[in-house]
């Protein structure tokens, strides 16, 4: 009997039995067990279910576990083909890196297809510090800081000259990092499968030749993930901070008095002060605790605000004895100075928080623009960060080009025709998602009026001419072979020239970061 296994893609996870794409009972499954047979007679479809969370140690652990599930259908020796959809894709590369490390090259494996995958491309971590966990961090520190004082000792001479005891001293200080960086280098060797170019010489070898690959040029999921690479957002504008720093000149004043007030030393210099230009017997009736009641202080203070400004200016200058409107004058005076020194004071508040939002700006955008990528990206895992994503694995040498006109063309109109169709049902979107009160139950209003029809990314399947390619596809490979319904089929003819267009289209890929170039053109 021969299998296919299906691997659905990103927040598409769910039973084994139902409609979706890749379960058993949807239209897919039932559409290929029609146009497909194996050797002995009918196909089995068999989902493979993971979280479909967007995270790439989440598709790196579907992939491990996918990979042991692909090894034991090879080792029954039965044919067997897997398709996998959007990230579905990743996780099925992901499972050939993995028997690709075990030295599996999964011979009963008759062909591997990707459905409008995008592939992440990463790249390694650049300092070791960064690739470890914790645990790992405060064990590399700890040896680091014995290395530096082996060296220390080394360089102070009180290192005996003898051969033996600088031999004790690499032995204690230099060879327990030394062994904790090989260690760590080689366990990076089995985790990281992504850097391994024997690996991926091996899986390039073994499983190049069974992959086929189909996608939109308009696919919207590989394109939006190929533009982030481009993305250049300015999300913190330079004065973004200004308005919330200035917020610290309202209480900087405010702060000043009450420190003030809560300082004994300090009250008694504005009392002095105070005490020095008014009625020597106010002192006595104002400040009898001498800068230990607070609420004394207050008044003490109260006075140093209206009277030292106008002292200061004027030093000479006596309340007693001068006329009543004389001393209002120099109490408005004060008053004026005193408001002219905040005026300055939030002018210079102002000029810092301008500066500080500056620097603030320049350091978040890239950071919370690299965190956006890594977001959209799912890029999650300790030891690679992705930089990019394509339209096929980083450890393949060729690739396919889009789907032919005639296959591309309906499936761009059926997802034109479900937007239209989705669009005045949004005009009565906005009073149901008014009234949902639950996360859950805004999520339903949505799915109400979504079919993801609307997008190519999501319709693959939903168009015929789609699934008869894939059909076809498997049935170029042994162990499956058309049905005698689909090899009458009206469009059987026009399936195998678009499948020999995109075999014939294949495109060399002449280095990771290369664009590729085609081995023959039309």
């Amino acid at each position: 009997m021969a299998t296919i296994v299906t691997v659905h893609g990103t927040f598409s996870s769910g039973p084994v039995e139902g409609q979706k794409w890749w379960q058993r009972g949807s239209r897919f499954s039932t559409r290929i067990a029609e146009l497909v047979e194996g050797g002995n007679g009918k196909v089995q479809v068999e989902p493979f279910i993971w979280d479909g969370l967007n995270s790439e140690m989440a598709r790196n652990a579907a992939g491990a576990r996918l990979a042991a599930r692909l090894h034991e259908l090879d080792e029954q020796g039965e044919p067997f083909a897997v398709i996998g959809h959007s990230h579905g894709g990743s996780v099925l590369s992901a499972a050939l890196l993995n028997a690709s490390r075990m030295k599996q090259s999964m011979q009963h494996m008759q062909r591997w297809i990707t459905v409008g995958t995008p592939f992440i491309e990463t790249r390694r971590q650049r300092f070791l510090f960064s690739r470890l966990s914790v645990l790992g961090k405060a064990v590399y520190l700890t040896l680091l800081m014995f290395l530096v004082l082996g060296i220390m000792i080394a360089m102070g001479g009180s290192v005996d000259s003898a051969p033996e005891a600088w031999v004790m001293l690499v032995l204690v200080f230099l060879t327990p990092i030394a062994v904790f960086y090989a260690v760590l280098r080689y366990r990076e060797s089995k985790r990281s499968l992504r850097f391994n170019r024997r690996l991926l010489g091996f899986a390039d070898k073994h499983f190049a030749d069974r992959w086929f690959s189909l996608w939109h040029a308009k696919d919207e999921a590989v394109q939006c993930l190929k533009a982030v690479k481009r993305l250049d957002l300015t999300i913190f504008p330079r004065h973004f901070a200004v308005s919330s720093l200035n917020l610290l000149a309202v209480g900087f004043v405010p702060l000043l008095c009450l420190l003030a007030l809560n300082s004994q030393t300090v009250m008694n210099a504005i009392a002095a002060r105070v005490f020095s230009s008014i009625d020597a017997l106010a002192a006595e009736q104002l400040y009898p605790s001498n800068g230990t009641n607070i609420f004394e202080n207050a008044a003490v203070l109260f006075l140093g605000l209206l009277v030292i400004p106008a002292n200061l200016i004027m030093p000479d200058v006596q309340f007693d004895g001068t006329p009543l409107p004389v001393q209002i004058g120099l109490v408005l005076f004060g008053i004026a100075v005193l408001i002219g020194t905040v005026y300055l004071l939030t002018l210079v508040f102002n000029a810092v928080a301008r500066a500080v939002s500056h620097g603030l700006s320049l350091m978040l955008n890239p950071v919370t623009l690299s965190q956006l990528k890594a977001a959209t990206y799912g890029s999650d895992a300790r030891e690679d960060f992705a930089v990019d994503a394509r339209e096929w694995p980083i450890w393949l040498s060729r690739g396919f080009p889009p789907l032919t006109p005639d296959i591309a063309a309906p499936l761009e109109q059926a997802s034109d025709r479900a937007i239209g169709n989705a669009v005045p049902k949004f005009r009565n979107i906005i009073d149901s998602l008014t009234c949902a009160e639950t996360a859950e139950a805004t999520s339903d209003v949505v799915a109400d009026y979504l079919t993801w029809q609307e997008l190519i990314h999501t319709s693959y399947f939903d168009q015929d001419s789609v699934v008869k390619l894939i059909a076809f596809a498997l049935c170029q490979s042994d162990g499956f072979k058309p049905s005698a319904k689909f090899a009458m089929d009206a469009d059987f003819t026009a399936v195998q020239r678009a499948y020999a267009a995109i075999i014939h289209g294949e495109v060399k890929i002449a280095g990771s970061h290369a664009e590729p170039q085609p081995l023959i053109t039309g």
